[in-house]
């Protein structure tokens, strides 16, 4: 078989799986390139010529052509599990079970979030109370409180938000639960009424959070509205996953343990959590030992 037409009918696998859009995306943009790859380079183009040298070769391509350690790692784990799939529906390749794939060493990453003060900025910029400007707190506030991803946002519906917490469907269509934290209910209460009035005897998306036009909101909409807020801020990266460094950075800073916020992140394990430990500064971490005395807490 082709290894085009394996690539798109392992796409089509991974859809009916309930993997998200963006999931989609980058994984056809790796197996693309990696088709590229054995195209150009090794004048592959089906599946039964696939072998684990294909792999080893696109590694050291790939490190010659300086891609990050972690981009590589990625990349392979997508290959492995293409591969996997064409060899248990007998497309060709090769158990990828009975081989032992070498990940490349990452590189130790550095995690840049928002300042107290940077924030301040963000939430002072939302004042009003007008539609979009409660709108915008509403969003900010639950970006800030919760740590959730920018398509987690813009696909909650009213039935996902409860007395006390919020009901989320993260990646791969995954649950999770986060806390409502006072701050976020009166943000939210201030938004709803709001847009009740706004919206009056219109029709608009079933989706919580609405454009003026009370269309659905988009990735690029999301973003928009962050950088319109964050526009003095300088140093950082401004974007609703910087939001996500800022709140899982002050959680650990509060002394939340890491499982804890994992869970409330969504992440599939800890190791990635520990990320955004290792990106504290020394100030940091000695402030939280000193508010977690061993003896005092005996």
């Amino acid at each position: 078989m082709k290894t085009e037409t394996a690539i798109k009918d392992y796409l089509v696998e991974i859809e009916i799986k309930k993997y998200t859009a963006m999931t989609l995306k980058n994984y056809k943009n790796k197996l693309y390139a990696f088709n590229t790859f054995l195209i150009n380079e090794m004048d592959i183009n089906t599946v039964d010529d696939l072998s684990f040298s294909c792999i080893k070769q696109y590694t050291h391509y790939s490190m010659k052509r300086g891609v990050k350690g972690s981009t590589i790692n990625s990349n392979l784990k997508t290959i492995k599990s293409f591969i996997q799939y064409c060899y248990e529906e007998g497309y060709g390749g090769f158990n990828t079970t009975k081989v032992k794939f070498k990940w490349v060493k990452e590189e130790k990453p550095v995690v840049k979030a928002f300042s107290t003060r940077d924030v301040r900025k963000m939430l002072e910029s939302t004042r009003g109370n007008d539609f979009v400007s409660l709108r915008d707190t509403a969003i900010l506030t639950m970006f800030l409180e919760t740590g959730i991803r920018a398509f987690e946002l813009f696909n909650l519906k009213k039935e996902h938000i409860h007395d006390d917490y919020i009901l989320i469907y993260g990646k791969n269509h995954k649950q999770r639960v986060v806390p409502i934290t006072p701050i976020l209910r009166k943000a939210l209460m201030r938004y709803e009424r709001v847009k009740e009035v706004y919206f009056e005897n219109k029709l608009i998306a079933s989706f919580f959070f609405v454009s003026n036009r009370g269309n659905k909101l988009s990735n690029g909409t999301v973003d928009a509205i962050i950088k319109k807020h964050g526009a003095s801020i300088e140093g950082v990266r401004v974007s609703a996953h910087t939001c996500r460094h800022f709140f899982a950075q002050q959680q650990i800073k509060m002394g939340v343990d890491l499982y804890t916020i994992s869970r409330l992140l969504g992440h599939e394990n800890i190791s990635i959590t520990q990320i955004y430990l290792n990106s504290l500064q020394d100030d940091d971490i000695l402030k939280i030992a000193r508010q977690n005395s061993v003896l005092m807490n005996m």
